[in-house]
């Protein structure tokens, strides 16, 4: 679990992920026109090199919009601080597994705004946008710092499931169960 580290002071907004076409980042990148009193940070960008300076060269304009490009969440120190300064993790995409990202973001206490909710995911810990209403998804959440609350509970929650000890022990009791259960077919052949 990341350490708690302070929110921005200022509404902040992020997005992690490719930019490819099914991921929609255009449309984080027009909330972020919508939207002039909040922060937004792109993290990512498109594996096309025409694209990504497409992108980028569409939307620099923005001025409350921050493309630092693509960070390894394992050696760049700059991932970790986007996700424990911003508020809320965007997702645009239609279609989604559980995004390790959302599991990530809900660690560093950011509600979750998305178009899809895996396994209930978004619901419980942000907010679910209907088509064309990103913005005011993301209104409802910062409208009386719902999302602190969200964020938080978020963070216990992944704390509870995910956490290395969990992890760890639910990996010890599978291995016991499967050796336990190696013994008994050992023993009735």
């Amino acid at each position: 679990m990341p350490a708690a580290t302070p929110k921005a002071d200022r509404p902040t907004v992020c997005y992690v992920g490719r930019w490819e076409g099914r991921k929609r980042v255009e449309l984080f990148f027009q909330l972020a026109e919508q939207c002039p009193d909040v922060d937004f940070i792109a993290v990512g960008g498109a594996r096309d090199p025409g694209r990504d300076r497409a992108l980028r060269e569409r939307y620099s304009r923005i001025p409350n919009l921050r493309m630092p490009g693509v960070l390894d969440q394992f050696i760049t120190p700059e991932w970790g601080e986007v996700l424990g300064r911003s508020w809320v993790l965007v997702n645009s995409s239609l279609r989604e597994g559980l995004p390790t990202t959302f599991i990530e973001a809900a660690a560093h206490r950011c509600a979750i705004l998305s178009f899809t909710d895996p396994d209930g995911f978004a619901s419980r810990f942000g907010h679910l946008a209907r088509e064309g209403h990103l913005a005011e998804g993301l209104r409802t959440l910062l409208d009386g710092n719902r999302w602190r609350m969200l964020g938080e509970a978020g963070r216990q929650y992944v704390e509870r499931v995910f956490s290395i000890s969990n992890a760890m022990d639910a990996h010890a009791r599978a291995y016991e169960a499967a050796i336990r259960g190696k013994r008994c077919r050992d023993a009735g052949a």
